[in-house]
C-alpha cells in the first residue's frame, strides 16, 4: 500500500513539473509560446513516445485526466454568457454564419474524412464548424471600442451558438449507443444541473445558509467551490453512467453556474485549481497519447492540412453570410475544446488513432495564430498568455456571496 501510494505520488509530482512547461514558454517575451503548446509538448517528452515516465493507461493517470477534462468543459461552459442582452439582439445575424458555416463543413469534412481515411466525416464536420468561447471571448470582450461594439457583438454570438451547437452535437455522431439514447441522456442532465443551481438559489433565501455562507467567506472554507464541484464530479459520474459523456456533464454545469451568475470569489478559485493543477494535468496526459510520429504520414499529412485549410475556409466563406468581416471570421476559427474531446473520446472509443489524434490537436493549435492575426486585424491584444481557462476578468461576475 506505501509503495503504490509513493509511487502515485511521483507520478503526481513528474506531471505537474511538466506542466510548468506551458507557462515558461509562455513566458518568453521574444517569441511568446501559448501556454496549452508547452503543456502538451510536455506530455509528448515524459510519455511514451520519448522518456516513459508516464503511462497514459495508468488508473491514477486516466482519472487525472478525465477530472481535467471534465473541469475544462465546465470552463467552456462558463464563458458562454447566453443571458447577455448583446448576444441576443446579434444573435439572427451569427445564425446566418453559423448556419453556413455548417453546410460548408458537410461537404469538406466527407472529403477530408475520405482522404485521410478517418472515416468519420460527421466528426471532422463538427470540428471544422466549431469555435471557443474560451479562447475567443476574452479577445472580444477586454474594452471593445464603441465603434466596433456591434461587429463585437456579433462575432461573439456567432463563436457562442457555433460553440453550444458542436458540443451538444458530438456525443451524437460519436457515441457507441443510439442517438435518441444519447440525446435523452444529455437532455436529462442538463436538467439536473439546472435544477441543483435552481434548489441553491431557494436555499440562498434562508438566514440558515446565509449564515453557513458569511462564515465561509470569513473563514475561506470555499464554499461555492465546493458546491461547483460536488455538482460537476456528480454529473460527471452520473452522465456516462446514463448514456452521455463527461463532455455534456462539465459542460452542462459550467452553463447553468454561468446563468446564475459567477461571483469573483467563485471564479478565482476555479482559476486556481483548474489552471494550477488540473487543466495543465489534463494536457500534459493528453500529449502522452499522442504520436507526433503520425504527422509525417500521408493519412496524417491529409487529416492535419485538411483541418487547417478547411477550418478557415469555412469559417471566411460562412462569416459572408452574416456579413462578418474575414478577421472576425479568423477570430471565430479559433477551436480547442471540441477538437480534444473529440481526441478524449476517440480514443477512448478506439475509433482514433493516436497518429490520428495528434493531426486533431495539432490543426486546433494552428487556429490560435488564426485568432492572433484575425484579433491583430481588428486592434485586439490578446490575453498574455493566450490560453484556456476562466479569466479573472469576466464580465458577468454578478456577486460575491457563496452559493
Amino acid at each position: 500500500m506505501l509503495a503504490g501510494t509513493v509511487a502515485a505520488m511521483g507520478v503526481l509530482a513528474v506531471i505537474v513539473a511538466a506542466g510548468l512547461l506551458g507557462p515558461l514558454l509562455a513566458a518568453w517575451k521574444r517569441f511568446p509560446i501559448p501556454i496549452v503548446v508547452g503543456e502538451i509538448a510536455a506530455g509528448i517528452i515524459i510519455g511514451p513516445q520519448l522518456l516513459g515516465l508516464v503511462d497514459p493507461d495508468d488508473p491514477l493517470v486516466a482519472t487525472l485526466h478525465d477530472a481535467g477534462f471534465a473541469l475544462l468543459m465546465f470552463t467552456v461552459g462558463l464563458h458562454l454568457r447566453l443571458h447577455d442582452p448583446a448576444l441576443r439582439r446579434a444573435a439572427p445575424r451569427a445564425l446566418l454564419a453559423v448556419a453556413a458555416t455548417g453546410l460548408l463543413a458537410i461537404p469538406v469534412g466527407i472529403l477530408i474524412s475520405w482522404g485521410s481515411d478517418l472515416g468519420n466525416p460527421a466528426v471532422v464536420a463538427l470540428v471544422l464548424a466549431t469555435s471557443s468561447a474560451a479562447l475567443a471571448l476574452p479577445v472580444l470582450t477586454d474594452n471593445s471600442p464603441g465603434e466596433l461594439a456591434s461587429e463585437y457583438s456579433g462575432v461573439a454570438a456567432w463563436i457562442v451558438i457555433a460553440d453550444v451547437l458542436t458540443i451538444v452535437a458530438l456525443p451524437l455522431v460519436t457515441s457507441e449507443s443510439s442517438a435518441l439514447r444519447v440525446l435523452f441522456a444529455s437532455l436529462a442532465v442538463t436538467i439536473l444541473a439546472w435544477l441543483t443551481l435552481h434548489l441553491l438559489r431557494v436555499a440562498q433565501r434562508h438566514a440558515w445558509f446565509a449564515k453557513l455562507a458569511k462564515t465561509s467567506r470569513d473563514k475561506g472554507w470555499g464554499l461555492e467551490l465546493r458546491l461547483a464541484l460536488v455538482l460537476l464530479f456528480a454529473l460527471a459520474w452520473i452522465g456516462p453512467k446514463l448514456g452521455t459523456s463527461m463532455l455534456v456533464a462539465g459542460f452542462a454545469a459550467g452553463l447553468a453556474i454561468s446563468a446564475f451568475g459567477v461571483s469573483s470569489r467563485l471564479t478565482t478559485q476555479i482559476v486556481g485549481i483548474g489552471e494550477g493543477f488540473l487543466i495543465p494535468a489534463f494536457f500534459v496526459v493528453l500529449g502522452a497519447t499522442l504520436q507526433p510520429r503520425g504527422l509525417a504520414s500521408r493519412d496524417g499529412l491529409i487529416l492535419f492540412a485538411g483541418l487547417v485549410v478547411g477550418t478557415l475556409g469555412v469559417h471566411v466563406l460562412g462569416g459572408l453570410a452574416g456579413r462578418f468581416s474575414p478577421a472576425s471570421a479568423m477570430v471565430a476559427s479559433v477551436q480547442m475544446g471540441v477538437p480534444l474531446a473529440v481526441v478524449t473520446l476517440g480514443t477512448a472509443q478506439g475509433w482514433l488513432s493516436g497518429e490520428q489524434a495528434s493531426s486533431f490537436v495539432a490543426a486546433a493549435l494552428v487556429t490560435l495564430g488564426f485568432c492572433a492575426w484575425g484579433a491583430h486585424q481588428l486592434g485586439r491584444t490578446l490575453p498574455a498568455p493566450f490560453k484556456i481557462g476562466v479569466p479573472v476578468d469576466l464580465k458577468h461576475v454578478d456577486g460575491e456571496s457563496d452559493q
